[in-house]
């Protein structure tokens, strides 16, 4: 028991890192900016490197955890972040852009490494089902608080003067950032690391593949992932770009922009901890289905209520209705990844590990963006609420119907 609970506050340790790596590059974008002279699209480099990284690391991850272990898999990943963050940091000593967008690419390839092998093995300690559901929302929940810390950090390190900021400024969340993957390294060298799915002398990895592809509620589930990411990242994104619009009714600025994007975290934050409390007795089917019908209903209300200010709860100010439903999506954003992960690999047995390695790659999904920003500069910000709704549509179906596994295979 020792052991195993080791093992689970080692993986939730990582998934904090996750979080907390992730969350860091986007922010950093404004240091980026004012350092280097950067447009806005350039600045926006590092991100777009650090989720690239998951299409190409994804698939062949999985393999390395199907043949190698999850105990290798996460030593690796480590590895490759303590590089990944030393890139990042090498950056602001030789004032390079070119080394930073590199740096974000290699802590990519870490964080999808550690997601790779973080979930399926939270799910397996959990006993799949129900505990592993409950496992995996408490350890995206953690994800979540490591996404609200570094942008916090960093906002404290910039302060207010942006135009004279600096990449070192960043430099002691970077270092924390590589002192935690130094100690995870130590830890999960030393932990006893269960792996119920090594198989040491695999077939290729493209029969692994086809293999996978033959159960039908894991091809509808890796499509129903594709299709999250620009939703989960994609709401927080159009609330801000609707409050900072300016000329138009919905300005607030900038400040209150930010500030609703962190509420979003927030209650993302508190609706997986939730998730996890609820996880014991509620099937991921069921908490898919809730999660996602509450989504859709606020987004149609987001869309269609007359445009009306109203206050902000416990403060004086005043933003759009239709900014405020879209923020309280984050409550049920909260339980989608983590369900639709459990319900696409229920039943795969030894394909486990490729399975979570393709669900990762699938996080490449965040490129959809680029279509919801087309319907937008048609449409209207508002008009993104309609595509989220569409593709959360199409998750509502998976947990209702393409989430069931044929009894012949269970």
């Amino acid at each position: 028991m020792k052991g195993r609970s080791l093992t689970i506050a080692v993986m939730f340790g990582m998934l904090f890192m996750i979080g907390f790596v992730t969350m860091f590059t986007g922010p950093l974008a404004v240091v980026v900016k004012a350092q280097f002279g950067a447009s806005n699209a350039l600045s926006q480099f590092g991100s777009s490197a650090n989720f690239l990284a998951y299409l190409f690391m994804g698939l062949p991850c999985g393999i390395v955890l199907k043949r190698r272990g999850y105990k290798f898999t996460t030593l690796a990943a480590v590895a490759v972040g303590i590089l990944g963050v030393s890139l990042q940091m090498l950056a602001g000593f030789v004032a390079s852009f070119g080394v930073y967008v590199v740096g974000a690419f290699v802590s990519g390839l870490s964080m999808c490494m550690l997601f790779t092998a973080a979930n399926p093995l939270l799910n397996t300690l959990g006993g799949g089902g129900k505990g592993g559901n409950r496992l995996v929302q408490y350890g995206c929940t953690l994800n979540s608080v490591g996404g609200m810390s570094s942008p916090l950090l960093l906002g404290f390190l910039i302060g207010n003067e942006v135009s004279k900021a600096n990449v070192l400024d960043a430099l002691p969340v970077q270092a924390a950032a590589l002192a935690f993957f130094v100690f995870g390294l130590v830890v999960v060298l030393r932990a006893d690391i269960p792996e119920p799915h090594l198989e040491p002398d695999a077939r290729s990895p493209l029969s692994d593949i086809l293999d996978v592809f033959r159960f039908r509620h894991f091809a509808l589930g890796a499509l129903a992932m594709f299709l999250f990411v620009p939703v989960e990242c994609g709401i927080c994104n159009m609330v801000n770009l609707y409050l900072t619009a300016e000329g138009t009714p919905a300005y607030a600025g900038a400040v209150v922009g930010g500030a609703m994007v962190s509420a979003y975290c927030a209650l993302m934050m508190a609706g997986r901890f939730g998730a996890g409390l609820l996880g014991g007795r509620l099937s991921p089917r069921t908490m898919l289905a809730a999660s996602t019908a509450f989504c859709i209903a606020v987004l149609v209300a987001a869309a269609t209520v007359p445009f009306v200010r109203v206050a902000v709860p416990f403060t004086s100010v005043l933003l759009p209705l239709s900014a405020l439903l879209m923020t309280f999506c984050g409550l049920g954003i909260a339980a989608i990844f983590g369900s639709i992960f459990n319900l696409a690999t229920e039943g795969l047995g030894r394909l486990v590990p490729v399975a979570s390695g393709i669900t990762m790659s699938l996080v490449s999904g965040g490129a959809l963006l680029a279509l919801v920003g087309f319907v937008t500069d048609r449409f209207g910000l508002l008009s993104s609420c309609w595509v989220f709704a569409v593709f959360l549509c199409y998750i509502l179906f998976f947990a209702v119907v393409g989430s069931r596994v044929p009894s012949e295979r269970r």
